[in-house]
């Protein structure tokens, strides 16, 4: 009777968890499903980058960061290769924005490659100095960062 509740038992754990194994000897393990998924995180760490998306054209784009700069309008002008937003990813242009860019008029331009923390560090950097850069400057208002930056994060 034990040998059974003990055999029901394993099956109910490696049916209610997935992403465990176990070997001959009853030690458990992750499931090589999971174990891939944690390495390839982890890779990612590693193998980062920050980029900055310009303004393809001349126009209106729309700007997340107006109202906390103080400036009443959803819109701003930008001119072509002008910032609209300073970010970090882990998994390029395509696995980032997919074919969203072209629709919104924007340039997808890698600044900085990296590890993730360095990438940050380069993406807080641009937007925190983003208010000096002579596009801002040249504005009759200033933004306190980049259009597309809703935070500074």
């Amino acid at each position: 009777m034990l040998p059974i509740a003990v055999a029901s038992l394993f099956l109910l754990v490696m049916a209610l968890a997935p992403f465990i194994e176990f070997d001959e000897l009853g030690n458990a393990r992750l499931s090589p499903k999971r174990e891939g998924k944690m390495k390839k995180e982890l890779s990612n760490l590693d193998e980062a980058e920050q980029y900055a998306l310009l303004a393809n054209d001349n126009g209106y784009y729309p700007c997340l960061s107006c109202k906390s700069s103080g400036v009443d309008s959803f819109q701003i002008f930008l001119f072509q290769n002008e910032v609209w937003k300073y970010g970090t990813t882990t998994k390029g242009e395509v696995g980032r924005y997919r074919n969203t860019l072209k629709n919104m008029n924007l340039v997808y331009h890698q600044q900085f490659v990296g590890t993730l923390p360095d990438c940050l560090k380069q993406e807080k950097l641009k937007i925190y100095r983003y208010p000096l850069l002579p596009e801002c400057l040249k504005r009759g208002f200033h933004l306190i960062r980049p259009p597309g930056n809703k935070q500074d994060n």
